[in-house]
């Protein structure tokens, strides 16, 4: 894997982690417009890697009073135990998804990362869930609710729309972002409680895949694997400061242009190519 690659698709992958237009869409996509080789395993761990630096980094308040709250459990307040379990209760699905699929339909799920067509189409999917959202919350007459109204149903509801994003071109942060203002909350709640829910996603996803980076081995691609990780955790930290500025003034309807455009960039050149 080439160093401009990897310095590129760690950039993607850190932007569109945290976007909600799809990291796994668009490492499928962008290297098969550009015509390059697909990423390696060790590469996308390595780009992971440094989303989940990026995601602490900018919530480190969060997550060290999330590991303070379980270490001390009994003497933490009820509102600090409630995120504590609203995130564990989002993380099930995802969970209950990836492992069934790792043990039952890992060779099909595998085999849709190869496939540039329907990462194009789950784009286009996305990008409705997003449009559909906005105009269905468009008419609301009062105020989104807030991460304090949160209840163990709402948190299950948003990580099932985590566990559908395990497929390419289903934006992990869009389909929660969107889960969650339809569920009524206000869209940088909705953001704030996705960003959250990304770390364990994240690392889960990370230590699944470490068998087989053992397995393969990083062959010679240490550099890109540096660079991956570096250029990712950047361009994350930057992208999630900005879109969390950016979704408390305005609506998601841009990024569901930007995926519809990109749909139709992918299947022109899948049929360009024949």
């Amino acid at each position: 894997m080439g160093l401009l690659q990897a310095f590129v698709l760690g950039i993607v992958q850190g932007l569109t982690e945290f976007l909600p237009i799809s990291s796994s869409g668009h490492l499928v996509l962008v290297p098969f417009l550009f015509g390059w080789d697909e990423p390696t395993l060790a590469f996308v761990v390595a780009a992971h890697i440094g989303t989940l630096i990026a995601v602490i980094v900018v919530f480190w308040d969060e997550v060290k009073l999330v590991v303070q709250t379980v270490l001390k459990w009994k003497h933490a307040l009820e509102v600090e135990r409630a995120v504590v379990r609203f995130l564990a209760i989002g993380t099930v699905p995802a969970v209950v998804v990836g492992v069934v699929f790792e043990l039952i339909y890992r060779d099909k799920i595998e085999m849709t990362f190869e496939r540039p067509v329907l990462a194009s189409f789950l784009l286009g999917v996305t990008a409705w869930w997003l449009m559909s959202t906005e105009a269905n919350v468009a008419h609301r007459e009062v105020p989104g609710r807030i991460a304090r109204d949160m209840l163990p149903a709402d948190a299950g509801w948003i990580g099932v729309a985590q566990a559908v994003a395990i497929l390419p071109g289903i934006s992990r942060s869009g389909a929660t972002i969107a889960a969650g203002m339809r569920l009524g909350f206000a869209r940088d709640a909705a953001a704030r409680f996705s960003f959250l829910l990304a770390i364990p996603a994240i690392l889960g996803a990370t230590i699944l895949s470490l068998p087989d980076i053992v397995d393969q081995g990083l062959s010679g691609s240490g550099p890109a694997f540096v660079i991956g990780l570096v250029t990712s955790a950047g361009s994350g930290f930057i992208a999630i400061r900005w879109f969390l500025r950016l979704v408390a003034r305005r609506d998601m309807k841009p990024f569901g242009t930007y995926l519809v455009l990109m749909m139709v960039a992918g299947l022109l050149t899948a049929l360009a190519r024949g």
